[in-house]
């Protein structure tokens, strides 16, 4: 079925996704600041060229429709009932991340639609293939599609439904990896991770797209258009309260849903999934490490299960990472759980817990180790098979019933580096037991972080002064054998730790071999 044959069925889609609109404020920092190519579409031209930074979509429109401007741009003709759309590509290169932007300058009915592009595929079997976000008024066609073309053909598929659009409205598709997802007016209204289809577009172009059923041609008009890279994450650690009410959940473009997930909503100082499956989210806002952490703090637990996910892959096709899964129905079942590419969660280790609410559960990955936290203290630690080294962190949520009241995550904190030296060791004393032997005594250092041995030093004689060290011991004691009967010795102690911190010397302690 053509688009505009979806315009004469009315605009009902049988099978996509219905989706509510984000109501919190977008945040700026999210975008980037400078498009790479743009067009205000002041003046007058048929067909659009703009000296050479335009080229047509000749798939949806086999008649020839292209797009004109009069201080705006539109289609410059309307034929018959058709598949005839004004499509253009931008000619400028863009990045495979990128986003679209249209100022809607007028829709004059519900049969009449414009739409930013991206992903265009500028040639090969799939040229002028694409992602659209169609808008029109109310009861006209509003949805995400994705636009499978050849060159002189196309077929459309709705991924998901949107809201209308009226007059002034800024309309923004944003491609991002796997992710296609749109922000109207500055705050995001979808989010469709395009990983579970049967085609995916990663790389292209950007641009526009019209119908026009009349009876104006400027009753499917674009003010405005402007394209440039995605937003890119940074920095190496993110956290949320949750406060306010956003479905799905953005914050600003933190989070994206894995693929074949609804991911999360916000509400009432909770996160909670969307569906009453599960549901898994990645952070995009972060690019923590391989040596990272996802701790969330437990809502209201009315059912289900969840809990923080690490290493997840933001570019991979189907879900990917590693989940501490927290079961309210069956606290005896509780376990680690490897999220395998075929949709399979399988479980590695089961753990007894009680589940409470506001505590705080922290999965961290250390090479291939997975430790696992509960309020700071740690609980046991789980060795990989070293599956998903690196990636994203997140969350994960069976059922709607099982919330949180907060998350973070990132990069594993690196610990201080040890300046402090061990304290010195304790009254040392030395007691001979035959000819050839002393044995040394002390009482133990102590360490901010932990003493790891103890050098012993000696010297020959009475009122000797030349120490030198004659072992290292990690216990308190040490037997000084092979030596001169009847002679003196004396000895000294002192404590170093891991980072080589030397403390101080114990006292002297001496003492005269046994005559035989």
């Amino acid at each position: 079925m053509s688009l505009s044959e979806r315009h004469r069925a009315g605009g009902a889609l049988v099978g996509v996704l219905a989706i509510a609109l984000v109501v919190t404020a977008f945040i700026p920092n999210a975008i980037a600041a400078d498009p790479l190519a743009s067009s205000s579409l002041v003046g007058t031209e048929d067909p659009l060229f703009e000296n050479g930074a335009w080229e047509a979509l000749t798939s949806l429109s086999p008649d020839g429709t292209r797009f004109m401007k009069s201080n705006g741009a539109f289609p410059d003709r309307i034929v018959g009932p058709g598949q005839n759309h004004a499509g253009a590509r931008t000619t400028a290169i863009m990045p495979s991340d990128h986003y679209s932007e249209i100022v809607v300058g007028h829709i004059g009915s519900s049969r009449n639609n414009v739409g930013p592009i991206v992903r265009v595929q500028r040639s090969g079997a799939a040229v002028d293939s694409h992602y659209l976000w169609w808008g029109s008024q109310v009861n006209g066609l509003n949805a995400l599609y994705r636009v499978d073309a050849n060159g002189t053909s196309y077929t459309a598929t709705p991924l998901l439904q949107t809201s209308p659009v009226v007059d002034g409205d800024r309309m923004r598709l944003i491609a991002r990896g796997l992710v296609i997802y749109g922000i109207k007016n500055g705050v995001r209204e979808f989010i469709y991770n395009t990983g579970p289809d049967n085609a995916q577009y990663l790389t292209g172009t950007t641009g526009m797209l019209a119908f026009g059923a009349g009876p104006e041609l400027t009753d499917a008009m674009i003010a405005s258009w402007s394209s440039g890279g995605a937003p890119a994450s940074s920095g190496t650690h993110d956290s949320s309260s949750f406060i306010g009410v956003e479905d799905p959940l953005d914050e600003g473009d933190r989070w994206y849903p894995l693929p074949g997930y609804s991911g999360f909503r916000k509400a009432g100082g909770v996160a909670m999934g969307r569906d009453l499956g599960h549901n898994a989210t990645g952070a995009w806002s972060i690019a923590p490490s391989p040596n990272q952490y996802s701790e969330v703090t437990l809502g209201t637990i009315a059912g289900g299960g969840g809990g923080p996910m690490v290493r997840i892959d933001r570019n991979s096709l189907t879900q990917t990472g590693w989940l501490l899964f927290l079961w309210a129905e069956h606290p005896d079942a509780c376990g680690i759980f490897k999220l395998n590419p075929d949709g399979n969660f399988e479980r590695v280790t089961t753990f007894s817990t009680l589940i409470v609410s506001g505590d705080k559960w922290r999965l961290a990955a250390n090479g291939n180790a997975l430790e696992v936290f509960r309020n700071g203290v740690f609980q046991f630690t789980y060795v990989t098979d070293g599956s998903f080294a690196a990636g994203d962190v997140g969350m994960e949520a069976l059922s709607t019933g099982f919330t949180f009241m907060g998350w973070e995550g990132g990069e594993l904190p690196t610990a201080p580096a040890d300046t402090q030296a061990p304290s010195a060791p304790g009254t040392a004393t030395a007691i001979p037991t035959s000819g050839t032997q002393i044995n040394v005594m002390w009482m133990a250092a102590s360490d901010d972080v932990g003493v790891t041995g103890y050098l012993i030093e000696r010297c020959q004689g009475s009122g000797c002064t030349a120490f030198s060290q004659i072992a290292t011991v990690t216990g308190t004691a040490f037997n000084d054998t092979a030596l001169s009967p009847n002679t003196s010795y004396t000895y000294r102690v002192r404590a170093t730790d891991a980072a080589g911190n030397l403390g101080a010397y114990s006292n002297e302690a001496g003492a005269t071999t046994l005559l035989f």
